[in-house]
């Protein structure tokens, strides 16, 4: 294979002038990069990042870790069949068929990283990714954005004495040096239950979240539903009415569970709106009208509640901007050095759709 010698060679140019053509092409003459772009075709050359990552000390990439389980494709839309270009739209609002919390901040993510000049790698594990997939990516990247999950703080402490890193939906303690990008969790649930008490009049309310091991926002979520119930001095759980992992399929099991226990509240507060999804799903199926027997709200701004029927309210958070503002930090601090964590809160916004009952239904 060609290599950047063979290039300045036949060019008649240093290899520097050669690295810089790849680099910072308006700092060589035109003259001069014509010459060299010749060359490249002709010898069929692409450059090393490898070797352009040791030279540098960098590698031009960011990482991302995200992890999940596979769920039942009940919903899933029917393989293409050949000869058969004509089907009949299926309007359903199945979360797999539009962009998840992770695929809005990946989008995000991946956008800044163009902006910037950087490649995004991503890493995706199991419930339960252990750490091998963390090392295994960090390994190759400059900076690691981490999205929720299952690895404990110690670990992503340790790939930070190596590299920043940035942890999304997780409040920062003190004296990490993990950067963290977070969202008003506890001021959007708490304006969510304020509207659910104030405008519905409504006094029974059941908060169904997310497991705390998985989720520590989802912990600030709940302390936001307890902080309005305090306020109009009506009884504060001192714990969710169910804890559920957050994936549809737990969703639908719990919202079954409360069935079977013969009573419903006025509304169900849900800690995501996957929880809200599986929780309206099994209601209506059973006849349960939403809202007009028990409102049912969620949390985050999936597409797939803007087409649901009833459309679900929730609290938007800016998924996409999570992403955009973790690659900045970590540009940042690839940039200066490693300078000290930083810390960001984005702020959250209540749509009201039908499922509170604010619109027709």
């Amino acid at each position: 294979m060609p290599t950047v010698y063979d290039v300045a060679s036949v060019a008649g140019v240093s290899t520097a002038t050669v690295s810089r053509y790849f680099r910072q092409p308006e700092k060589v003459a035109e003259a001069t990069r014509e010459k060299i772009r010749s060359v490249v075709v002709a010898l069929g050359y692409v450059p090393s990042g490898s070797a352009r990552g040791l030279a540098a000390r960098r590698t031009g990439v960011f990482g991302l870790c995200t992890w999940g389980r596979h769920e039942p494709d009940e919903f899933a839309l029917p393989p293409l069949e050949a000869g058969a270009p004509v089907s009949i739209s299926r309007d359903v609002a199945e979360p797999r068929l539009y962009p998840l919390f992770a695929d809005e901040v990946l989008r995000g993510a991946q956008l800044e990283c163009t902006v910037r000049g950087f490649a995004l790698m991503l890493g995706w594990g199991e419930d339960d990714p252990g750490h091998a997939m963390i090392s295994e990516v960090a390994g190759r990247v400059d900076g690691l954005v981490v999205l929720p999950g299952v690895v404990p703080d110690e670990v992503l402490e340790h790939v930070a004495r190596r590299i920043p890193v940035v942890v999304l939906a997780d409040p920062p303690r003190a004296g990490s040096p993990l950067s963290h990008v977070t969202v008003d969790n506890v001021g959007g649930m708490r304006a969510m239950t304020d509207h659910l008490l104030d405008a519905h009049g409504l006094r029974d309310l059941w908060f169904v979240g997310l497991q705390e091991r998985r989720s520590a926002d989802g912990a600030e979520r709940f302390q936001g539903f307890r902080s309005a119930l305090r306020a109009a001095q009506l009884p504060v759980p001192d714990e969710p009415q169910l804890r559920g992992t957050g994936f549809r399929v737990d969703a639908r099991a719990m919202a079954e569970e409360m069935l079977r226990g013969g009573s419903l509240p006025e509304a169900i507060v849900c800690g995501s709106d996957q929880i809200a999804l599986g929780v309206i799903d099994v209601l209506v199926r059973n006849g349960v009208r939403v809202p007009g027997d028990v409102a049912v709200t969620g949390f985050d701004g999936l597409d797939a509640g803007r087409f649901l029927r009833p459309g679900l309210t929730t609290v938007r958070q800016p998924m996409d901007a999570l992403g955009r503002v973790a690659v900045e930090l970590l540009t940042d601090q690839v940039s200066q050095g490693r300078r000290a964590p930083a810390h960001r809160q984005l702020p959250v916004q209540v749509v009201l759709r039908e499922s509170c009952g604010c619109l027709p239904a």
